[in-house]
């Protein structure tokens, strides 16, 4: 998938104009990355490429089939018939051929689309709100997206912004020693799309009164979530109260 494809199917689905598109894919890879088509997860996870996008999200999207084993590493996969028949056959093709970052463009575009049909009407309802000195944009929601999961998303919203909805993985998983360091990394993430940065103010065991006069916040909803680091896909609910 060339540059231009790739802002033409980021546009397809719902970002608004190319140069929105544009930015929004800078955003992700410099978020992720650096911008670096060849970086991988060397810290026991598998994220792979300029988007960071892990075995699992890949499976998911069939481009790698997991073939028993550990699902943290990338020793268990195999590449499908959809990647090698796009000049890809293994990771180091995926990370440094030109066919490679083609398909780290082309799977991004399908992870976004599947991100955004994916968010809930609270979530996508954001966008417009500033709390906390952070304005959400739906760029800004899709960066969250990209890196809790949609649905692990539409949870914290959810919760009224409680990040103790997310289990001790998403902090060990990340490098966070307090889930108040992972609350200010994901409302930092999300204001970068609208160059706005999170004031504080944040403690846990929600609901917050930030949160009072947007449609559709209640009761704090307790949820377990289940992930495979760093959580864009196999995301499942084990129970709500």
């Amino acid at each position: 998938m060339t540059v231009r494809v790739l802002l033409a199917a980021l546009v397809a689905i719902g970002l608004a104009t190319a140069a929105l598109a544009s930015t929004y894919a800078d955003l992700i890879r410099t978020q992720e990355s650096g911008g670096n088509y060849g970086a991988l997860n060397t810290q026991g996870g598998t994220a792979a490429g300029a988007y960071q996008i892990t075995a699992g999200t890949l499976a998911s999207l069939g481009y790698v089939r997991h073939t028993g084993g550990s699902r943290g590493s990338w020793a268990n996969y195999e590449w499908t018939d959809a990647a090698r028949s796009q000049g890809v056959t293994s990771l180091s093709d995926f990370l440094n051929s030109t066919s490679g970052h083609s398909l780290q463009d082309q799977a991004f575009g399908e992870l976004t689309d599947r991100n955004l049909s994916s968010l809930s009407s609270q979530t996508l309802g954001l966008a417009g709100q500033t709390v906390n000195g952070v304005t959400f944009t739906q760029e800004g929601l899709l960066t969250a997206a990209h890196f809790l999961g949609a649905g692990a998303l539409n949870d914290w919203v959810a919760s009224g912004f409680d990040p103790t909805v997310f289990p001790p993985e998403y902090l060990t998983a990340n490098g966070f020693s307090s889930y108040a360091e992972l609350q200010s990394h994901l409302l930092n993430r999300i204001g970068a799309a609208s160059g706005t940065s999170y004031a504080g103010g944040y403690g846990t065991g929600g609901p917050y009164s930030e949160t009072d006069g947007f449609p559709g916040f209640g009761a704090k909803r307790p949820v377990l979530i289940r992930e495979t680091p760093p959580f864009q896909g196999e995301r499942q609910t084990l129970g709500v109260n």
